[in-house]
C-alpha cells in the first residue's frame, strides 16, 4: 500500500497497522541482508591490518599515522557495505516482489551456508556449523529489526541528517552570532580554563555526558508536551485536506479522523521528532567547537594560555589525533560547545525567534504525519 510505504519513509513504521508490518518482510530486508553479507568478510580481511605496530606507522606517516590508518580501514569496512545496501535498495524499489523474494532467499542461503564454507576454506575459521549458526541468528535478528521497523527509522534518520546539513548556513547566520554573545565572556574567564585544563579527558567526557543527559531529559519533556498540544488542537476538515495534499492519502478525509495514539505510535513519533532536533543541536555544537578552536588559535597566545590555566598546557588531541592547539583550548572549546548545544535546545523551545526558525518546521512535519495517520486509521477502520 502506498500509504504504508509513505509512513515507513518518514520513519513511522509503528503507525502502520500491525497485520501489515510483516508484509513482504524478506523483500524489505534485502538491503540489510546485503549489508550483513558484505560487512562480515570485509571485517575479517581488514581488521587484522589494524594489528600493524603503531611505531611502524608513526615512523612512516607521522604521529597521527596509526589513527588515520585505523580510520581509513574502518571507513572502508563500513562505507562499502552501506553503498552496496543502498544500491540494492534502489534495485528493490524498482523490481517486482517475486524477483526480490528470490534474491532475498539466495542472500540468506549464501550468508548462512556459503560464506562460512568460504571462510573455512580460506583458513579464517575452524568450526563451520558454529559459524553457520551464528550467521543464521544474525539473519533472524535482521528480519526481526525490519519487522519492528528499525530499518525504516534508521533510513529516515540518515535522510534527515542529510537534509539537516542544509540548515548549517541558517545555524551559522542566525543562531551562532546571538549565542556567542552569551558564551564569549566565559571563554575569557581564567577559572574556566583552570577547571577545564585540570580535568582528564575521561573526566571531561563525564561532564559532557552529564550535560547531554540533562539536555535529553529536557527535550523529551518538551516534545511530549508539544505532541500533546498537537493532538488536542482542533483540526478543521479544510485544513486537513490542505495538509494531505501531494500525499498518498490526498482527498480521503472521512468524518471522524481523530483517534487516540497507541504507546508505540507515540514513542515512534517522539523518537522521530527527538532525532530531528538532536541533529540540529549536534550540528550547532560542532559549529561552536570549530569556532572556538579557530578563534582561540588566532587570539590566545601560548603565554596567555599558561596564565589562564596556571601551568603550561600540553599539545591538544581529539580522538587520538594531534591538533595544532593546546589541550586547555580543546577542553574549554568542548565544554563551551556542549553548553551552547544545551542552551540552543532550550532556546528553540522557549524563544520565539529560534522556535520559528528551527523548531516550528519540525512540528509542522509532525502535524502532517499525525493528519495522515488519522486518515489512514479511519480508512482502515471503515474498511
Amino acid at each position: 500500500m502506498a500509504a504504508e510505504i509513505w509512513f515507513r519513509r518518514r520513519g513511522l513504521p509503528m503507525v502502520v497497522r500491525r497485520e501489515s508490518r510483516g508484509r513482504a518482510l524478506v523483500q524489505r530486508s534485502v538491503p540489510a541482508l546485503v549489508f550483513l553479507l558484505c560487512i562480515e568478510p570485509l571485517l575479517s580481511l581488514l581488521l587484522p591490518m589494524i594489528d600493524i605496530p603503531q611505531d611502524a606507522l608513526d615512523a612512516r606517516f607521522g604521529d597521527s599515522g596509526y589513527v588515520l590508518g585505523v580510520l581509513a580501514l574502518t571507513g572502508a569496512a563500513i562505507v562499502v557495505p552501506v553503498l552496496a545496501g543502498w544500491l540494492v535498495g534502489r534495485w528493490v524499489s524498482r523490481s517486482g516482489e517475486l524477483p526480490t523474494l528470490y534474491a532475498g532467499i539466495a542472500i540468506v542461503l549464501v550468508e548462512v551456508f556459503v560464506l562460512p564454507a568460504a571462510e573455512r576454506a580460506a583458513g579464517l575459521l575452524d568450526r563451520y556449523w558454529m559459524s553457520a549458526a551464528q550467521n543464521a541468528v544474525q539473519v533472524l535478528l535482521v528480519l526481526l529489526l525490519v519487522r519492528i521497523g528499525a530499518g525504516s527509522i534508521l533510513l529516515w534518520a540518515v535522510r534527515s541528517a542529510g537534509r539537516q546539513v542544509g540548515t548549517l548556513g541558517t545555524l551559522a547566520s542566525r543562531a551562532l552570532p546571538l549565542l556567542l554573545l552569551v558564551v564569549m565572556f566565559s571563554f575569557f574567564t581564567g577559572e574556566l580554563w583552570q577547571a577545564a585544563d585540570h580535568l582528564t579527558r575521561r573526566q571531561l567526557w563525564v561532564v559532557v555526558g552529564f550535560l547531554a543527559v540533562v539536555g535529553v531529559l529536557f527535550i523529551s519533556a518538551v516534545l511530549s508536551d508539544e505532541l500533546r498540544a498537537l493532538r488536542s488542537a482542533p483540526r478543521p476538515e479544510r485544513d486537513l485536506t490542505e495538509l494531505l495534499r501531494n500525499t498518498p492519502l490526498e482527498g480521503e478525509v472521512p468524518g471522524k479522523v481523530h483517534s487516540r495514539l497507541s504507546k508505540t505510535e507515540r514513542a515512534n513519533i517522539v523518537l522521530v521528532l527527538f532525532f530531528a532536533q538532536l541533529v540540529q543541536i549536534v550540528a550547532f555544537a560542532v559549529l561552536v567547537f570549530v569556532f572556538f578552536i579557530v578563534f582561540g588559535a588566532l587570539m590566545i597566545q601560548p603565554e596567555v594560555v599558561e596564565a589562564y590555566a596556571g601551568r603550561p598546557s600540553a599539545p591538544g588531541t581529539l580522538f587520538g589525533i594531534r591538533l595544532p592547539v593546546s589541550t586547555a583550548l580543546v577542553q574549554v572549546s568542548l565544554f563551551l560547545s556542549v553548553f551552547s548545544g544545551l542552551y540552543f535546545a532550550a532556546s528553540t523551545a522557549t524563544d520565539a525567534h529560534y522556535r520559528r526558525s528551527f523548531f516550528q518546521p519540525l512540528l509542522d512535519d509532525v502535524a502532517l504525519s499525525l493528519a495522515a495517520r488519522d486518515v489512514y486509521r479511519a480508512r482502515w477502520a471503515d474498511a
